[in-house]
């Protein structure tokens, strides 16, 4: 058993149940045991916490009856999101058909809840060591990589929990963000977790579609509806009937055209142009937007009962500057990709070069990135991809960018820019507070010491008095 020694990582536990003065118990018996517990009360809030701790989550012990998500519902969406995680089942029925059930949907192991302490403790180490033995991490990116998403970050963790939370019912989902973050692949990995994936998944790029021809491409017309509609066609949302209609850039949609769309929504039939007759389709509505959608509500560009029929759950994805831990396992990715594709060799990162990527602001988000390092992966003439490629390539796709975003030429240049960056920070502290170390080592949480070695090693001195 791993008991916190030097070099050993603690294995961390996640014990989900409804009853408080049970998890508090069991938690307390754990923890004694030497391995780190979080707990979660109710299968919903589990799995909220599981997203949100994939990352380091070694075992989950789950109650198989909670009153808000079934445990074997909870299981299920366990071992289909996060299938490294070995999960032992908590039960305080003795029924073999329960038991059965579980392992057949997963489950490593169940225990009894009137067993004794010690027989929990054997179930949960044997289940540690057989998750090592399966040469992948709990929570590793192969969770999320199959769903064509990649990253590390707590924030990818938890928008996939969210996608997988809705992606079981019809609700629409509105995923709001930046443009490049990202919105279409979150779209499609809801689709593919939904029971709708192996159903179309249609995409209506609203923005590139002429206004003349909106009404006729998403619902279709008969011959002779209008002048040059010599063939009957189907629109793009009943081509989507019974999987998934995906609008790309919602909030580019015609005023016009918005009441017949919710029409729509709200029947579920579809009447093409020139037709008498309506069809019912089965849909599940996906939309996608960079617009702030209340201020077009508010400038009467956007109705407002079709935002919130389209927001039933809205999830936002934020920039890559607010995620910088993805930036390295995106970059990898891209490089592994553009590969692939062009018949090369593999090349790889050096670490100034990950560290130059990772200070880039990013205003492109994923598509800039991809397009830097698809570049650089072309220029560099080595296996290993320096710092200097890196800056080169984006210093040529943009040569008039803000000085706050210019991309350093030489490694050194990175260090100097972080110094100065920290003694601007402490000399705006010291200004604060007049130049009292005293009182401005307190306001930064450190000792008066500390600050006074900072600001000689950054060659701070106090500023004279004025007469």
């Amino acid at each position: 058993m791993l008991t916190g020694r030097p070099g050993t990582i603690i294995p961390k536990i996640l014990l989900i149940d409804d009853d408080r003065s049970f998890l508090d118990t069991v938690a307390e018996l754990l923890r004694r045991a030497g391995y780190t517990v979080i707990t979660a009360e109710g299968g919903e809030r589990g799995l909220r916490t599981l997203g949100e701790e994939a990352a380091s989550v070694a075992l989950v012990l789950l109650d198989m009856r909670m009153p808000d998500i079934d445990g074997q519902e909870v299981l299920e969406r366990i071992v289909r999101f996060h299938p490294s995680i070995p999960v032992i089942m908590l039960t305080g029925e003795n029924s073999i058909d329960l038991v059965v059930g579980a392992m057949k949907s997963g489950a490593t192991n169940y225990i009894y809840k009137g067993s004794s302490p010690n027989d929990l403790l054997t179930a949960v180490a044997t289940a540690l060591e057989r998750g090592q033995h399966r040469g992948t991490a709990p929570g590793a990116t192969d969770d999320l990589e199959r769903y064509g998403i990649v990253g590390r970050s707590p924030i990818i963790q938890r928008l996939l929990t969210d996608a997988a939370m809705c992606a079981n019912t019809t609700i629409s989902v509105l995923v709001t963000g930046e443009t490049g973050v990202g919105k279409d692949v979150l779209a499609r990995a809801i689709h593919a977790m939904s029971p709708r994936k192996l159903k179309p998944f249609v995409v209506i790029d609203v923005p590139n579609i002429p206004a003349t021809m909106f009404e006729s491409e998403l619902f279709g017309h008969t011959r002779g509806a209008f002048t040059g509609a010599t063939d009957a066609k189907t629109g793009l949302v009943q081509s989507a009937d019974t999987g998934t209609v995906f609008l790309d850039e919602i909030g580019e949609f015609p005023i016009e055209l918005q009441a017949k769309f919710l029409r729509f929504l709200d029947s579920q039939s579809v009447r093409r142009l020139g037709s008498t007759t309506s069809d019912i389709i089965d849909v599940r509505i996906i939309s996608a937007t960079n617009r702030n959608l209340l201020e077009a509500v508010r400038s009467r560009i956007f109705r407002e009962d079709l935002l919130y029929r389209l927001r039933g759950i809205e999830i936002y994805v934020p920039p890559l500057r607010e995620r910088k831990e993805d930036i390295e396992p995106l970059a990898t990715h891209f490089l592994n990709l553009f590969a692939t594709k062009n018949g090369i060799p593999v090349k790889r990162l050096s670490n100034s070069a990950v560290d130059l990527l990772e200070r880039q602001r990013w205003p492109g988000n994923i598509r800039e990135l991809r397009r830097a390092i698809e570049a650089a992966a072309v220029m560099s003439p080595e296996e290993l991809i320096d710092h200097t490629d890196i800056a080169r390539v984006m210093e040529r796709a943009d040569p008039f960018r803000p000085a706050e975003m210019t991309v350093v030429q030489d490694y050194n240049d990175v260090q100097m820019l972080a110094k100065q960056t920290k003694k601007d920070e402490l000399m705006k502290v010291l200004d604060r507070n007049d130049w009292n170390i005293t009182r401005a080592a307190a306001e930064l949480d450190i000792d008066r010491s500390t600050l006074s070695k900072q600001m000689k090693t950054l060659g701070i001195n106090k500023p004279k008095m004025r007469m």
